[in-house]
């Protein structure tokens, strides 16, 4: 697959199924996030471990359940919601803990969030941007398992999985696109 088709076939599945992604596939995509164009640094941590997989998913979960947030507690609410989606792969993307008044932090996770979530698509594994579960990152009994470089901090994730989902050309409206 071209970069152009996966940018256009990408999809983000609502939920993943049970299906283990191969080390050789997670290693290229992990990759492919460190090769993103970025200004600083960034720390990648791959979650596989399933009983730390629904650790963070319940974590999130009861977070969300007590967040005074109406949109979050009524998403929570929703019988059998998993916060990772039933994930089989958990990328965290974190930034040094730093003041960062221009944002360049969450531009270069970001940035290699792209690259891994495009890497995926091309090996015809799901993924799943995410910024959600990151308030189950930073509590304990979470926090500690996660073993993020000192002084960094989790920004962003992308969850990946097999899924069912198709990986077929999306039709956008490009009516937000001018050119001068």
């Amino acid at each position: 697959m071209n970069t152009i088709s996966a940018i256009k076939t990408r999809k983000s599945p609502d939920v993943f199924n049970s299906a283990p992604i191969g080390d050789k596939e997670l290693k290229a995509i992990t990759e492919a996030g460190n090769y993103a164009p970025i200004f600083g640094k960034i720390d990648i941590t791959v979650v596989k471990n399933p009983e730390l997989l629904e650790l963070i998913s319940l974590t999130a979960l009861n977070m969300m359940k007590h967040s005074g947030n109406e949109f979050l507690e009524k998403t929570a609410a929703i019988p059998g919601y998993n916060a990772l989606r039933h994930c089989t792969a958990f990328v965290i993307l974190s930034s040094p803990n730093e003041d960062d008044p221009m944002g360049f932090n969450m531009a270069n996770v970001s940035c290699a969030a792209e690259n891994i979530i495009l890497a995926a698509t091309d090996l015809g594994i799901a993924s799943r941007f995410m910024m959600g579960p990151i308030i189950a990152l930073t509590v304990e009994p979470v926090k500690s398992k996660l073993a993020i470089s000192e002084n960094f901090k989790p920004l962003i994730a992308v969850a990946l999985g097999s899924s069912e989902i198709e990986f077929s050309e999306r039709i956008k409206e490009h009516n937000n696109i001018r050119y001068i």
